[in-house]
């Protein structure tokens, strides 16, 4: 399970918005000094996503959360985004190329075309994935409850 904290910004029912902080990983990395990513981050701080859920836990504005989402969907997920539009312009090239004998220009065209068409489907699967439980984040625990008086 890849964990992330986050804190409860808003509830509404059983519909809480959670806000959670990206950080970047540079200050464990060896290479800090030498890498793009570790010049970045001391740029800009973090980056603030919100995300709604739906929890049957009490929870306030305020509270810190634990969210996890499980790694099998975040290496699908990973595939989805960065594979299949790859694995779409390297059938277009081979296509083009061995099958039809076409020239470096068209070739070069029907790269671009199945990349877009990867990306095209990586759009309609996303939205269809977006609605499975199994690639929702849940709320693992509670760090941190606020108290009222």
């Amino acid at each position: 399970m890849i964990e992330e904290n986050g804190r409860v910004i808003a509830v509404d029912g059983t519909q809480v918005w959670i806000e959670t902080v990206r950080r970047s990983g540079c200050s464990g990395c060896s290479a800090r000094s030498g890498c793009g990513q570790g010049l970045l981050s001391k740029i800009k701080d973090g980056t603030r996503s919100h995300i709604r859920m739906h929890t049957e836990l009490k929870l306030q504005v305020g509270d810190e959360v634990v969210l996890g989402l499980p790694e099998q969907a975040f290496i699908r997920s990973s595939f989805l985004a960065y594979g299949l539009p790859l694995l779409f312009l390297i059938v277009a090239v081979v296509l083009a190329d061995k099958a039809l004998g076409l020239d470096e220009p068209w070739v070069i065209l029907a790269a671009l075309l199945g990349l877009a068409a990867g990306f095209g489907l990586v759009k309609l699967l996303s939205g269809l994935a977006s609605h499975r439980r199994d690639f929702q984040p849940v709320i693992v625990r509670t760090i941190a409850s606020v108290t009222t008086d």
